[in-house]
């Protein structure tokens, strides 16, 4: 039974049993026949962009597609935000000399943010003709990190921090919880946060609001709003890191994958349960437990994985996870930020790709399939898994079996002659096909990058590890003699501990 397409749609994401969504095409494909119809070789790809969270994900996928294909291709995605993202696929927003323009022309082959298009954007789109899908197909976990000498633990009054009412680390609001913390009187605060749309913003001000109903508004929630005027604007998750290295007493907000890879100090969290823990100690599953349990009460109401009215079971998830995107914006609900486990994770990213149904805009029959091709690698674990490393965790097999629906719901107007197929097993002849994506074919650097960064891995957390141990002994030493630590000191026994734990992975 096929199934009727809605105008727009908030779809699951995944692959089932690890088997390849696109149809494996068992024909020969004759080089000089299969290549008449790209003259001259003209380079295939795609083009995305939005949130910065699963950058590394999306970059490491497409050098995967990039060596897997034997004809000539270009991917790209530009990490810029969710914001930024959305509009650059809606084409709405877009500045024209000087003038925020709407043209309705994608301006990207896929948009991708932590953050489902809007139901204001959804109907505008859906009045012109405009069809899409929405693409849920990684979890990730955002939280605060800081610069301060000594290890904050427990509550830190975070709403009062980033709303400016506590200025300095020694507030007593922070000391009565932190009776560890010793810090310079009156040692400033330096508050970082994101600019321009940020799914980032938007997930921690509903956590702060979550948590301290009285001390944040309603209206400081979502992925933009107006910031007290002594915050630090920081765009980007790459500048969110400098502004915390490199400003003293810094607090901030990111990604937690990229905050310990840039060896931040993180701040643990109060979740559902009352208890305080990072993301480090909630884990994989302390991440998927809040959406877990998000899906599972949305499903236990439907009798068939499939329900007959999509758009009203979508519409339930959405408003689930992400409250700013009810028809009613001052509706808020805080489940994600609630949801009860003792490891349960209170701050958890939802990824999706957005992807337009028509993509007739993509000229190349071949890319229009070259496009689907990679959004389905997306929810297969072969590439999916690479991005472990990266702190994204892959959707739920609830999303993954309704992506597949979603997926093919988008309007190629190829002919099969167009259609990409993966080699996952060795295919003599077929696998030598033009548009076959074969897993037997390699590239030496990046086979060489993903050795080293398995064997940098263990290397990277002991010198997290020691970062931390460095934290307790700058505060222990300020507490015995009331003179901080100099920051060249304590870089230079950073060095000799790197050195040293170095030296030990190579011996």
């Amino acid at each position: 039974m096929k199934l009727r397409a809605p105008r727009s749609i908030l779809i699951g994401s995944g692959v089932l049993g690890g088997i390849a969504v696109l149809p494996i095409v068992a024909r020969a494909q004759n080089s000089t026949a299969s290549t008449s119809s790209n003259a001259d070789y003209e380079p295939l790809g795609i083009d995305g962009s939005g949130t910065t969270n699963p950058s590394k994900c999306f970059w490491h996928i497409m050098s995967k597609f990039n060596e897997q294909i034997k004809l000539p291709t270009q991917f790209s995605y530009r990490a810029v935000g969710s914001g930024t993202g959305i509009k650059e696929f809606l084409g709405k927003g877009i500045e024209i000399d000087g003038v925020e323009s709407d043209t309705y022309l994608p301006y990207n082959d896929f948009g991708s943010g932590d953050i489902p298009i809007s139901a204001e954007d959804r109907s505008d789109a859906s009045s012109r003709g405009i069809e899409f899908v929405q693409l849920p197909f990684a979890l990730s976990a955002v939280s605060f990190f800081h610069s301060v000498p000594g290890v904050p633990s427990g509550e830190m009054g975070l709403s009062e921090i980033f709303n400016a009412n506590i200025t300095t680390w020694d507030d007593p609001e922070i000391l009565d919880v932190n009776p560890g913390l010793v810090v310079e009187r009156d040692y400033p605060i330096y508050v970082a946060r994101r600019i321009l749309g940020s799914s980032s913003t938007y997930s921690v001000t509903n956590y702060l609001r979550a948590q301290c109903p009285d001390g944040w508004s309603e209206d400081m929630t979502g992925s933009e709003i107006e910031w007290h005027p002594s915050t630090n604007g920081c765009d980007g998750s790459d500048l969110m890191t400098n502004c915390i290295n490199e400003n003293e007493g810094a607090i901030g907000y990111l990604d937690a994958a990229h905050g310990h890879e840039e060896l931040l100090t993180e701040i643990s969290l109060r979740n559902g349960d009352g208890r305080f823990l990072t993301s480090v100690s909630a884990g994989v599953e302390g991440v998927q437990a809040a959406v877990d349990l998000a899906l599972w009460l949305n499903l236990s109401s439907y009798s068939s994985p499939y329900p007959s009215c999509l758009v009203s079971f979508f519409s339930s998830i959405l408003r689930f996870f992400f409250p700013l995107a009810n028809d009613n914006p001052r509706e808020k609900r805080t489940y994600n930020q609630k949801q009860p486990g003792s490891n349960t994770w209170p701050i958890t990213l939802v990824s999706y790709v957005y992807i337009r149904k028509d993509l007739s805009f993509i000229k190349n029959p071949a890319r229009r399939t070259l496009l689907k091709a990679f959004a389905t690698a997306l929810f297969d674990p072969d590439y999916i898994g690479l991005c472990d490393r990266y702190g994204i965790v892959p959707a739920p097999l609830a999303l993954k079996q309704l992506s597949i629906v979603g997926l093919e719901m988008l309007e190629l107007d190829a002919s099969a002659s167009d259609d990409w197929s993966f080699e996952k097993d060795t295919m003599p002849g077929v696998g030598q096909g033009d548009y076959v994506i074969s897993s037997r074919r390699q590239n030496f650097g990046l086979y060489e990058a993903d050795r080293l960064a398995d064997d940098l891995a263990p290397l990277i957390e002991e010198v997290r590890q020691l970062k931390l141990e460095l934290a307790s002994l700058k505060a222990s030493a300020y507490s015995a003699s009331g003179i901080a630590v100099g920051g060249s000191a304590a870089a230079s026994l950073v060095i000799g501990l790197v050195v040293l734990a170095g030296m030990a992975v190579v011996n």
